[in-house]
């Protein structure tokens, strides 16, 4: 009432200075009423605007008569502008049609926002705007990834070009989930509610020195209005020539109140994969003793999860908030194995099978506590995190030569995380500071219970039950200044220090190692903007890669009577050095040459020792890797918007340890090619056709062959974009598959692994109540729970 009650009154002031005048109605395409739209009319440097009420109706009051340009302004998108003859008062409706304006216009006191770039680079990020991308609307945020410069996603794995372990950040707070656990929350996120992705290479110093692959950080948009919205999503995968299928299911939840803002996501899956590989090891330099092994495996994951978030705003300084993630699965595993094994004892053929039952539970809980200090956005937030993890296997195991040996393993996990951390952030003029203090406990006790089955008896095998005891404590203290030089120049460098204890005891063979190392981990950031075509970057950090738990559990874990894998309690940290000079040009061309210097890297290797072979975690070789990342987004043509990606490298390794041989130094690369082609004017129609590739490239002892994946889709957005179907094609070539070498000083292994990668994949999302509504969308950092993948 009070809006028609302005606009009452502005017409009647106005119609003693003004003469003439245009009015009308302004509808959308669907002919309902535009409100709060703006209507500008310009003439030589006179500018004149209304803004639509609730009706759709407005009024622009004019000086004069004459030749007028006429535009439609809504949400920041121009809408079709056409020239106008005014003499006197004459109506016109108007209907609104959306194309992207080209700068920013300021009418008379009013700043009109216009849409953002599509790349964006920042001293120490590259952004890319989502909510740009029309390709990147209607998905999950998974599949939004894929079409991220330089960032690879799949239902397996997120990693950036190059690189591995990524981290992955919703509103610059690290996701304290991993693996199978974090693929599923992501794709509860929709990307209709993504406002940008940012891909940090090279991480600040208030980030956790742990991990050499950067992190990814998801920028939700931020609540606008109160009320609630919900959304159901099911999804499942068709293998073909297969009898089984995939599916995953969930429900989400949010609430945002004057105070209080709500988030809740329920999933629950039972996923199927199946697989043939073989390991072929054959000896050189004279040696003509081998070991070769074919395999067929299958795995049958069931899971379910849910997830918590509540924030609670105080008052307008004082916000409080906690986050819960559980989840819970349950994987069968089956497989069996021939072998042919020859060497000074002759010829031996084994065959083995197993099947495995795991449970596993994993609670997340984190709470926090961020404090306004005042309104130049100084900020102390203060956190803490518990992860805990239960898990428990049967695991029977049968192998076969001219008798037959049965056994049964139970190996139970018990870990627990604790962290504590206070971040500041204060502005001093025109810089802008960072600091902060963290601490991190983290304990694993882990049980393995080996027996002989002998006449359905199960008889203790002390010699391969073992206990192993883990003890980790973690000090950390960081400060980062971030600073504008001028208009053009931005720097930013920061200095992160970790102490580090650890222990480990295994109780079997009554051994233990402690280890302690403290270590500095500097960061520094310069851009220079020349233009708005134009933005060199130049970045530098040091990381640190620490094992995961089970890598260093010195417990034989036996597979067969004759094959075992096991940890190493003496395994170091490795270290990167990691430099990078980027450039962005006209905001959708993005060029990134790298150097990564990698130190004390660890991987597994294979050994023979007599009639056993057996794999361990070693820190083995340094590793040199020059390249560049290019990406470029092509959206010239209104039917069509493509993704490129191109990463080339060329990587150098050293080994210092004898039971391995480095690769050969060589070239390597990635490409990676999205097509969208939109079938209708709406856009709501979309054909999706992709590609990636690899060429063959080489890291530490192993060589790994070239390969590729083809895919094709389509993808509805239906009832204003609340019923959202995807429906494509996974490696429809059936070509995708994982091969190479493994080099040692007398025998090479050949490896071969191909999964079901074909399948006809089928999701559908349905949003209902109010879409703007994103409940609480904070996150509390907690790296180390990633630490737990390995396990």
């Amino acid at each position: 009432m009070d809006r028609k009650i302005i606009f009452v009154l502005s017409l009647i002031s106005s119609s003693f200075v003004y003469a003439q005048s245009i009015e009308g109605i302004v509808t959308d395409r669907d002919n309902k009423p535009a409100i709060e739209t703006e209507i500008l009319l310009t003439k030589d440097d006179g500018k004149f605007s209304a803004i639509t009420d609730e009706k759709g109706m407005f009024k622009v009051q004019l000086k004069e008569n004459g030749e007028y340009l006429l535009e439609i302004i809504k949400d920041g998108i121009k809408a079709n502008s056409e020239k106008i003859s005014v003499k006197g008062n004459i109506k016109k409706n108007l209907t609104i049609s959306e194309q992207p304006i080209t700068k920013d216009q300021n009418i008379e006191g009013v700043t009109v926002t216009v849409k953002k770039k599509l790349f964006e680079r920042k001293v120490d990020r590259l952004v890319f705007n989502v909510e740009n991308s029309v390709a990147s609307q209607g998905i999950d945020v998974v599949e939004a990834l894929a079409k991220t410069p330089m960032v690879r996603a799949t239902d397996d794995a997120i990693s950036i070009a190059g690189k591995s372990n990524v981290g992955i950040m919703v509103n610059d707070r690290l996701l304290n989930l991993s693996g199978q656990e974090l693929i599923n929350y992501l794709k509860t996120l929709r990307s209709d509610d993504v406002a940008k992705i940012e891909v940090i290479t090279t991480p600040p110093a208030k980030y956790e020195a742990e991990g050499k692959s950067g992190l990814i950080n998801i920028i939700l948009k931020k609540n606008t209005n109160k009320g609630w919205n919900a959304s159901l999503q099911t999804s499942g995968s068709y293998y073909w020539n297969r009898p089984t299928v995939s599916t995953r299911s969930g429900t989400g939840f949010n609430y945002q109140g004057d105070k209080l803002s709500l988030s809740v996501n329920l999933s629950a899956g039972d996923n199927f994969w199946e697989n043939t590989s073989y390991n072929y090891l054959n000896g050189i330099n004279g040696n003509t003793n081998y070991w070769n092994t074919d395999t067929n495996n299958s795995n049958n994951y069931k899971y379910k999860g849910g997830n918590v978030k509540g924030e609670y705003k105080i008052n307008d300084k004082n916000l409080i908030g906690i986050n819960y993630n559980y989840s819970y699965s349950n994987p069968t595993e089956k497989g069996e194995s021939n072998s042919a094994i020859f060497n000074e004892d002759g010829l031996m053929d084994v065959a083995s099978n197993y099947t495995n039952r795991n449970k596993r539970n994993v609670h997340n809980a984190t709470a926090f506590y961020d404090l306004k200090l005042d309104s130049l956005g100084n900020k102390l937030s203060i956190s803490a995190n518990l992860m805990l993890n239960d898990s428990n296997a049967r695991n029977f195991y049968n192998t076969i030569t001219s008798n037959t040996i049965s056994t049964f393993a139970n190996p139970i996990s018990n870990y627990k995380i604790y962290s504590g951390q206070a971040d500041l952030e204060k502005t001093l003029g025109k810089i802008k500071t960072e600091s902060g203090i963290k601490y991190t406990k983290i304990k694993n006790n882990s049980e393995f219970n080996f027996f002989n089955i002998e006449d359905n008896q199960f008889i203790l095998n002390t010699d391969r039950t073992n206990t192993f005891f883990y003890n980790e404590e973690n000090y950390a203290a960081y400060v980062s200044t971030n600073f504008k030089i001028n208009e053009k120049w931005d720097a930013k460098a920061g200095l992160r220090y970790e102490y580090t204890t650890l222990e480990g005891i295994s109780m079997n063979d009554d051994t233990s190692a402690k280890i302690k190392y403290g270590k500095l981990f500097p960061t520094a950031y310069i851009s220079y903007k020349a233009n708005d075509n134009n933005t060199f970057s130049l970045n530098y950090s040091r990381r640190i890669t620490r094992p995961y738990f089970g890598n260093l559990n010195p417990f034989k874990f036996y597979t067969s009577e004759f094959e075992y894998s096991t940890g190493n309690p003496y395994l170091l940290p490795s270290f990167s050095d990691n430099f990078e000079f980027g450039y962005v040009l006209k905001n959708n061309f993005n060029v990134t040459l790298y150097y990564n210097h990698n130190k004390d890297n660890w991987d597994r290797i294979q050994v023979i020792e007599g009639n056993l072979k057996y794999s361990i975690v070693k820190n083995f070789y340094n590793e040199n890797q020059a390249g560049i990342n290019i990406s470029y987004n092509y959206n010239k043509l209104k039917w069509l918007e493509s993704n490129i990606f191109v990463n080339g490298f060329y990587a150098k390794s050293n080994s210092y340890d004898p039971e391995a041989v480095a690769a050969p130094a060589g070239y390597g690369a990635n490409f990676n090619l999205d097509n969208n082609f939109f079938l209708n004017k709406d856009k709501t129609v979309t054909l999706m056709l992709g590609l990636w590739s690899s060429i063959p490239n080489r890291s530490g002892n192993t060589y790994f062959n070239g390969n590729a994946s083809f895919y094709t889709g389509m993808k509805l957005n239906l009832l204003n974009k609340n019923l959202m179907i995807n429906l494509y094609m996974n490696d429809f070539l059936n070509i995708n598959r994982s091969k190479g070498t493994e080099y040692y000083p007398n025998y090479n292994v050949e490896y071969y692994y191909k999964g079901i990668t074909r399948n006809m994949y089928l999701s559908v999302t349905y949003k209902f109540g109010n879409n703007n509504i994103k409940g609480a969308t904070k996150q509390v950092k907690f790296e180390e729970s990633n630490r737990a993948g390995g396990q």
